[in-house]
């Protein structure tokens, strides 16, 4: 089978999707990590700098999920170049559905919350 620029193009496409995925779940794990630890007597002296830190890995947070929907629009659209045919086609495609459903609703819930640590603490 013959490489086209269009399955490369598809390749790294799903690389990015995959990169900004990781990206932003570290970032939503930092922001928790930060607020969590940053409250101990220890960290009184960097206190007055833990909301501009806290701030930008949310603005991190943000531009990581704007790549993920960008780059997933582009996934769902170039499926087919990965050669699903028939029942694992079908199959394939119901349990990306219920894995993003799922993991949709976690992230989300969970961006939410930060943002609401950040924006609003």
């Amino acid at each position: 089978m013959k490489e086209t620029l269009r399955d490369h193009l598809t390749v790294l496409n799903a690389f990015v999707h995959d990169v900004a995925t990781g990206t932003w779940l570290s970032s939503l794990v930092l922001i928790t990590l930060l607020h969590h630890e940053t409250s101990r007597p220890a960290w009184i002296l960097a206190a007055p700098l833990v909301p501009d830190l806290k701030a930008k890995f949310m603005v991190l947070t943000w531009v990581s999920l704007g790549v993920i929907l960008a780059t997933g629009v582009v996934r769902m659209l170039t499926w087919k170049v990965f050669g699903w045919t028939g029942d694992v086609s079908r199959d394939r495609v119901r349990l990306l559905k219920v894995k993003h459903a799922l993991l949709g609703v976690a992230f989300a819930a969970g961006t939410a919350w930060l943002a609401a640590i950040v924006y609003f603490d």
